[in-house]
């Protein structure tokens, strides 16, 4: 199901590590909801706890990775609020029960963008310091869970 590029080597710092696992994590999620063929079979602990990483997961990437992107420059505005609005139209298909295999895709190609443009770039813009703030807000959004 998933293909998760490594080519960089971004993978080597913990907290793409940690957002790189989630994103299998929710995509493996994902498919189970999505190859469902009739809503009656949804299953809701599978959908509960996809909502439960994907508020986690989004917290930590919305106050954590793309601020820091956008501080140091490699992400616009523009960007960052079309990403922050995928997010919240994938929450609302699963809320709404609505979750099927289009959806799937546009959450497997938001990940894909993620994974192969936005992790190599934290690598080589990130400073030590960068590390340490994206660690905190990491922190930070699992402990307000």
């Amino acid at each position: 199901l998933t293909a998760m590029c490594d080519h960089c080597g971004c993978h080597e710092f913990p907290p793409i590590a940690e957002l790189t696992a989630e994103h299998e994590t929710i995509l493996s999620l994902g498919w189970q909801l999505a190859a469902i063929t009739r809503q009656d079979d949804v299953d809701d602990a599978v959908r509960d706890q996809l909502l439960r990483l994907l508020d986690v997961h989004v917290t930590k990437e919305e106050t954590g990775l793309y601020p820091l992107l956008l501080a140091v420059g490699d992400l616009s505005a523009t960007d960052a609020e079309a990403l922050e609005h995928e997010h919240r139209a994938i929450r609302e298909a699963l809320t709404a029960g609505m979750f099927d295999r289009r959806d799937y895709f546009a959450l497997a190609a938001h990940i894909e963008a993620e994974e192969t443009e936005l992790f190599p770039i934290a690598m080589f813009a990130f400073d030590d310091e960068l590390w340490e703030q994206l660690q905190v807000a990491h922190h930070h959004a699992v402990s307000a869970d």
